[in-house]
This record gives C-alpha cells, structure tokens and sequence, in this order.
C-alpha cells in the first residue's frame, strides 16, 4: 500500500504531470525544512536550484526575487511543489508568479490556509488501512511470521499512529526484525 501521505500523493500527482511530453519540463519540486535557519533567501535558492539558476552570487532578496521571476517566465506555464511546509511563507517576497500553479503540502492545514492557499486536507487512514500499511512496512516486502505477543503489541503501536501514515510507517520500520518483546 503505496502513496497515501500528504507527500506520497503530491508525488503521485508530479508523476503523472512528468510522464506528459508537454508539462514534463515545467514541473519543480521543492522540499521546505523545518530548519530553523530556513528564510526566503534558502527558499529562493532552493527554488532556484530546481529550476537550474545560480543565485548564489546574488545577495540582496528583491534582486533575487526579479531573477526567480524571470526564470519562470521563461518557461511559460508551471507548477511547483513545496513540499513539507511548516509555517506560512510570503510568497510575494519568494516571487513566484501568478502563472506558477503552487501545490503545497504542509502538517497544519492552517498554513495553507493562511496563505490563502484552496485546499484539502488529507484525513488519517481507517484503522484497517492503518494496520495494513503497518504490516506492510514492518514485514518490508518478506513472508513474516510473529509471535502473538509482538502482533498484538504492533497492533497496539499502529493504532497509536492515529491512521497517520508517516508516523507509522516511521513506526513500523523502527519495529522491523523485532521479534522478542523482551529485547
């Protein structure tokens, strides 16, 4: 069970976005850290980097800015991906136009909502598809085998994920190989 976090499904859509000959070249993706240290200008240089710019000689915001700008102008019609984005980030200083479609996966659905962004949040799976991304993951692929014990502890650990697919395939790999409860 593929693809059903905030993250898997906007790869999903930039997949199918790079397979068409015509949108193939016009599509970018970025990830956004929850670097403390992270700021318009490591925004503008990430961005600039998927679009294949150096603006690493180039200081000053606004400047920067204009550059970006231009880049994606002259690629007409795009879409950009940022993904993981943890707080609200002005998008007029960044300098992405208006023909840009912006996708943005984000944790809180507040940030999207703050930057008046139109969106859909992705609910938590259902607890037999939680566990069975659970088990998925904790077997990685192999015919496994547990004691009743361990199960009923994973069991326990998928449901406290909350349907939440990061958190349990996070979990799920931490418990991989594990088959003695006491060590």
């Amino acid at each position: 069970m593929e693809g059903v976090g905030k993250t898997a499904q906007a790869v999903n859509i930039r997949n199918k976005l790079i397979e068409n000959s015509e949108t193939r070249d016009h599509v970018f993706w970025c990830t956004v850290s929850k670097d403390r240290d992270y700021s318009i200008g490591k925004l503008q240089s990430d961005i600039a980097e998927c679009l294949n710019l150096d603006l690493s000689n180039e200081n000053d915001e606004k400047k920067r800015a204009a550059k970006l700008s231009q880049a994606f102008a002259r690629r007409g019609k795009c879409v950009l991906f940022l993904d993981d984005v943890w707080d609200k980030i002005d998008l007029h200083r960044v300098r992405i136009p208006n023909g840009c479609k912006l996708i943005i996966t984000a944790r809180s659905f507040n940030i999207c909502r703050k930057m008046g962004c139109k969106g859909f949040k992705v609910e938590p799976l259902c607890e037999e598809e939680a566990w069975n991304l659970f088990w998925a993951k904790l077997c990685n692929g192999e015919d496994t085998t547990l004691s009743p014990e361990v199960i009923e502890i994973a069991k326990f650990v998928a449901d406290e994920c909350d349907g939440f697919p990061l958190a349990i395939i996070t979990m799920a790999a931490s418990m991989r190989g594990v088959d003695d409860i006491r060590g």
